[in-house]
This record gives C-alpha cells, structure tokens and sequence, in this order.
C-alpha cells in the first residue's frame, strides 16, 4: 500500500461511520477538501468506487461494504496497538535486554539486582553473559557492557567502572611445586593458563605496563579455556599461573587460596563501560538501569 494508505483508511473509516464527507472532516479536525482528496486518492490506489455518490448521500458500493467489513475491525486493532505502545513508552514495564561477560555481572551488577527488581518489579531483565564480541543491535539487545577500549563510536558509552588492573597469581600448592617466577622472563618456563577469546578465537595476550609502555610476553602452557572463571578455578586448584582482574581474585587472596605473582606487575584496562545505540537513549527501562547503575557507581 501507498504511504497515504493508511490515511486514506482512516478517512474512509470516518467517511463511513458518519455518512458524509462534511461530517468525517469535522470528526477527523480537517477540512472538507482534504477529506475528500484523500479518499480519492484511496478509491485510485483500489481501482475502484467505494462510494456511490448523490447530491444528498453517499452509500457504500459492494467493494465499500467488503473494505469496511475487513479493515473496520483491524484499523481498530491497530489503534489500540499504538495506544498501548504510547502507554508503555511512558511506563517502567516491560523486558529489557542486556548482554555482558560474566566478570561485569559479578562485579558491577550482581550486588545490587535485587535491589534494582525490587524498586523495578514490572521490568523484566534479561541478562545475557557472553565473553565474545557481540552485535547489540542485530541480536536485539538494549545495551551491553564491555571494555571501554571494545565499544563502536558510534554507541554512546557511560563509564561503570575505573580502570581495572589485571594480576598474576596462583595457587599455594603450585608455587610449593614449581617456585615463583621473579622476573617477567621467567613465566616462559611455568605452566600459564591462557584464555582464548570466543569471538575472534585468538589468545588473549599477557601484557604488563612498564614505563616504556605496554610489553608481552610470550606465555606457553598445557591448558586454554575461554571462560575466565575457568581461568581463576583452575589456578585456585593449583594447574598453573592465571591472569586476571585484581578486583575478580581479592577474596581469594584475603583466603590464601590463591597468591599474588609477580606482584609489581600488572596491566591496566580502561573499565567497564554501559553502552548502546542512540535510538535506545530515551527509553524508560533503560534509563531506569542506566540512573540505577549510576547511583551505585557514584
């Protein structure tokens, strides 16, 4: 149908329902004219009479009748369609879609959820964790949460976080086994537990800062996984040196579950960072998320 289709519709509904042009422009705030082109437009675009015209009446023809029997009822369907989505644009209800990697779930939402379900009870959250890269638009959610320095420019970006600093460490029985690495160049000759990234497959490279800027080395080991709580597991069972975020490994630490490693050095992440596509910047369940997550990081 035309773009004018669905005008031309609600001109006929009313030309319809009031038996005059005259009358269905007084209804619809318009003038006569108008009216009158528009329903022409809609008998042109049909191919066909839906009115058959008097100088005192106008009556349906039989294509008339067979419109209004069908698009009657949908037309009022569809009003009360848009009625409802105008109520919910203006409401906190309904489901809002958010994907993250597990690590953000545990660090900056898990503490606060109930809090939020329960100052939010009618928004439905659905929270997907996944460590790949993902497309928010084309998988139909309203925002994500990664790595400031992994956000297209095009997203608009709200930082959750301050930067975070990834650490070595590992377990006491495997330091008791295979000693500590003092220096960089020694973790070539211990067994590192490397992450592989779901996304693009590649291993995620172990880099230190140091004054000269960022430096790697070449870590070898017999186990990859592409979970990071894999990661921080299997050191905590004494498999190997992990790499992981500080904040992630702290309670193990203060247990002495898990050792620091190498403990001057460390890399630095710009942090976590709540991102999504400007179309989606004025929806109430997002901005109810985004306000909340801001309270709490304040």
């Amino acid at each position: 149908m035309a773009r004018h289709g669905l005008s031309g519709i609600d001109v006929f509904l009313s030309v319809a329902e009031h038996g005059s042009l005259r009358a269905a422009s007084r209804a619809l705030g318009v003038q006569p004219p108008a009216v009158s082109q528009q329903l022409k437009a809609l008998e042109e675009e049909l191919g066909t009479m839906l009115f058959a015209r008097t100088t005192r009446a106008l009556h349906l023809t039989d294509a008339g009748r067979a419109l209004l029997q069908r698009a009657g009822p949908a037309f009022t369907e569809l009003q009360a369609a848009m009625a409802d989505a105008r109520n919910l644009a203006g409401r906190h209800r309904g489901v809002l879609r958010i994907t993250m990697p597990w690590v953000a779930y545990r660090l900056i939402v898990a503490t606060g959820l109930a809090e939020f379900q329960a100052a939010w009870p009618d928004i439905e959250l659905e929270l997907s964790m996944n460590e790949a890269f993902v497309d928010i638009v084309a998988e139909g959610f309203h925002a994500g949460i990664r790595m400031g320095d992994r956000i297209h420019p095009d997203m608009i970006a709200l930082r959750l976080t301050a930067p975070l600093e990834e650490v070595c460490f590992a377990a006491p029985s495997y330091i008791a086994r295979r000693g500590k690495p003092m220096r960089l160049a020694d973790l070539t000759a211990h067994n590192c537990i490397r992450y592989r990234f779901q996304g693009s497959g590649q291993l995620q490279p172990w880099r230190f800062d140091s004054r000269q800027g960022a430096i790697e080395v070449a870590v070898g080991g017999n186990l990859i996984v592409n979970s990071f709580t894999a990661v921080v597991e299997a050191a905590r069972d004494g498999v190997g040196i992990g790499k992981f975020f500080r904040d992630d490994v702290a309670g193990d630490m203060e247990q002495g579950t898990l050792k620091p490693v190498l403990a001057g050095q460390t890399y630095r992440y710009p942090g976590f960072h709540l991102f999504y596509p400007r179309h989606n910047a004025r929806l109430p369940l997002l901005r109810a998320f985004i306000d909340f997550l801001k309270e709490r990081a304040d």
